[in-house]
């Protein structure tokens, strides 16, 4: 007799069985969720398990019983900003988006069917002749703090010697900087999606997946070139099977996103909580995307991230520091204006990140601060009864 193998979910509390769809298996060290495990078991094309006894009257109809499920990445047309179906199209205005190597691009003018096949500059037409991996040799963007993460050079040592040099400037370590951010992510993004914003290499990204905490983690970065590092490496830690799959259903835990941080690619009140490590010093408009990661979690959700600190004057309060700091700003920028150099980085006071906190609709902003490091967090209020 002829018999098909499916997959059934099994509660160890009861001896029922009831077939669901088979999910791609954790990573050894990523907990086990729910107290469901999929098992394979022999059935019968009638429904009767293979090893009853001959002539047995049939048991009843199991009851069904959840199966292990997967939050889905609210992806969204960035220029919508509603959602995308499983392959990538927007409804609401007929683009098309889709992924290469493993990583969708939401950037605006992204879309599949309405790209220019043209080079409209000529740093274009120089990218154009590049390797899709040494692309980045020739930023897209003019903003330094931008174009430096786009390179692969970068891209290749920021985990391997880079991020090691923070230290210096009082950052404790990326394992007590993850316990920080999950102290401030939790509960509240448990079983959610999280957003791992500026993600880099994908250095807390890879951590968020193994904790097993959330529904699906977002790996989101401009930089072409760190994405791909980042998935190289979740390849090699086995948190991805290295498959570029069509859909955005078939990742069950992570998802690499390139996206502009100020026109987040997300629907609204969607995300359980965003995080950036190291990140807001190297954004050309933070005001913008502060109040985009606030459009985009959900009420209660928080944001959290770490940056580094502008040098503390001794026995000044918060507004004299932040008082000096824009002063400061000021006469750097006119001074870099006058020589005709970039604007790239900058370093943040503590009233100047509460500040825009507030100003973005985030309540609860509480900080930590070492040395020149600053881990922050705040959340989205609850809405009113």
């Amino acid at each position: 007799m002829t018999t098909t193998a499916v997959t059934v979910a099994l509660a160890p509390a009861a001896p029922r069985v009831a077939a669901t769809r088979r999910h791609r298996q954790p990573a050894p060290n990523r907990r086990a969720r729910a107290g469901v495990v999929a098992k394979a078991v022999e059935i019968e094309p009638d429904g009767v398990l293979d090893d009853m006894p001959e002539g047995a009257p049939s048991p009843p109809a199991p009851e069904p019983i959840a199966a292990r499920t997967v939050s889905r990445a609210p992806l969204a047309c960035p220029v919508s900003l509603q959602a995308l179906d499983d392959a990538g199209y927007s409804p609401r205005n007929g683009l098309r988006y889709g992924k290469t190597d493993g990583i969708w691009d939401l950037t605006i003018g992204a879309a599949t069917n309405a790209r220019s096949s043209e080079p409209v500059s000529l740093q274009d037409l120089a990218r154009s002749f590049l390797p899709p991996e040494l692309r980045g040799l020739i930023p897209t963007s003019s903003y330094l703090g931008t174009s430096t993460f786009e390179t692969p050079q970068v891209a290749f040592a920021y985990e391997r010697g880079w991020r090691d040099s923070f230290a210096r400037a009082g950052f404790p370590g990326p394992d007590e900087e993850f316990r920080l951010a999950q102290a401030k992510l939790l509960p509240f993004a448990a079983g959610k999606c999280v957003v791992d914003a500026s993600c880099g290499s994908g250095l807390f990204t890879r951590r968020f997946v193994k904790s097993g905490d959330y529904g699906c983690v977002v790996a989101l970065d401009f930089s072409d070139a760190m994405l791909r590092q980042a998935r190289t490496f979740a390849t090699e830690e086995g948190l991805v099977d290295g498959k570029n799959e069509a859909t955005l259903t078939n990742q069950e835990d992570l998802l690499f996103v390139r996206a502009d941080i100020a026109r987040i690619p997300m629907t609204s009140d969607s995300v359980g909580g965003v995080h950036a490590g190291a990140a807001i010093h190297c954004w050309p408009q933070p005001r913008e995307a502060v109040a985009e990661i606030c459009r985009v979690l959900e009420p209660g959700g928080s944001f959290c991230g770490t940056t580094f600190l502008t040098p503390q004057l001794p026995f000044a309060d918060d507004e004299t520091q932040q008082r000096v700091d824009a002063a400061m700003r000021e006469l750097q920028a006119a001074v870099v204006g006058r020589a005709g150099g970039a604007r790239g980085f900058r370093q943040w006071n503590k009233k100047d990140l509460r500040d825009l906190c507030v100003e973005c609709g985030l309540v609860d902003f509480e900080c930590d601060i070492r040395g020149g490091f600053i881990f922050f967090s705040a959340r989205k209020p609850a809405p009113v009864a």
